[in-house]
């Protein structure tokens, strides 16, 4: 089942290579722009389970703030040997009055 959430966080006040974590239905989800587009993935590091939300962000790629795992924000994959578990990944919109929206599972 798929469950819709807005983040009443205006679309505008994340600029890019910047990122903000919310908490949603229990879940801490960092919302990310990369490259003019926005992401959404969970914002704990799958490696040693570090918060991303300090991370630096780079051409679609998340750095962990701890040990320096990058990410793909459109995929959630990893790169590097640190860990091969990719993040779980949100589809993210911008609704009509301009705040981001995100589909939850």
């Amino acid at each position: 089942m798929t469950t819709t959430a807005d983040t009443f966080i205006p679309a505008i006040d994340i600029t890019d290579n910047k990122s903000v974590a919310v908490s949603l239905e229990g879940k801490n989800i960092l919302i990310c722009k990369s490259n003019g587009d926005y992401y959404a993935v969970d914002n704990q590091c799958t490696h040693q389970r570090a918060e991303l939300t300090a991370g630096r962000i780079r051409n679609c790629y998340l750095a962990c703030p701890l040990h320096g795992v990058r990410f793909d924000l459109r995929t959630g994959m990893p790169k590097g040997e640190l860990t091969r578990v990719p993040l779980k990944t949100y589809p993210v919109s911008v609704a009509e009055d301009g705040n981001l929206h995100l589909e939850l599972d």
